[in-house]
């Protein structure tokens, strides 16, 4: 049942297969990608603003589709459309 516990992150070009709980060690490399090994010193600063903490009941894992809310709110970056109000209602003849 592994395609149960996968999800596709997209990114500009890529897409990247990843368990739905992370440990520390792979969410740095999903987060910093090739810098992953600057992770000791950026994780404290992330974690002052709010970088969700790991499950303990999941293993002490962290959830990455959290993670990825958390980057995209910081960022500005929003999930949804937004579209313009365009007037009133007009149903009438």
């Amino acid at each position: 049942m592994r395609e149960f516990s996968t999800r596709l992150i997209a990114g500009t070009t890529e897409f990247f297969v990843t368990p739905f709980y992370v440990d520390d060690e792979l969410r740095a490399q999903i987060i910093l990608g090739e810098h992953a090994k600057r992770w000791p010193d950026i994780r404290p600063m992330l974690e002052r603003d709010g970088l969700p903490k790991a499950r303990r009941s999941i293993a002490g894992l962290y959830y990455l589709p959290a993670l990825l809310q958390f980057f995209q709110k910081r960022e500005g970056v929003s999930a949804g459309f937004h579209y313009n109000e365009d007037g009133p209602e007009n149903f009438g003849p």
